[in-house]
């Protein structure tokens, strides 16, 4: 009987730590993703819908590892994204998409501190 106390206890430990690792190495995974981000979005300006379609891949990829935390926002700046790669040049389309900005900047600055206090990494500001 003690045995089988100490083998259970054995594998309940081992399953608690698993799960620690897995969940710290998703983070860590979201968090080098997040650096190759920080590195590709210099100079996106908010104020030009069209630059967006610069982060298209990267925030798609983000919205599916991101943390809870900031899944959603990951999720408004890729809608916005791919709304913005779909008017191309159409100014109609794009002064319509410039009117969400506010939208797009409370998610950005949402997923920014995020990212410096659980990644240590500084996103790119969109001025």
């Amino acid at each position: 009987m003690m045995t089988l106390k100490r083998t259970l206890a054995t594998v309940a430990t081992l399953i608690a730590g698993t799960a620690t690792l897995t969940a710290c190495t998703e983070e860590q995974a979201y968090c080098v993703d997040l650096a190759g981000y920080a590195a590709e979005s210099v100079n996106v300006n908010p104020q030009n819908p069209a630059d967006y379609v610069k982060i298209l891949e990267s925030a798609k990829k983000l919205q599916q590892s991101a943390p809870d935390e900031v899944k959603d926002d990951w999720g408004t700046v890729a809608k916005f994204a791919e709304s913005a790669q779909k008017a191309g040049t159409d100014r109609v389309e794009l002064a319509r998409l410039s009117k969400q900005t506010g939208t797009v900047m409370a998610a950005y600055k949402t997923i920014s501190t995020h990212a410096k206090d659980s990644c240590k990494v500084d996103v790119p500001a969109l001025n």
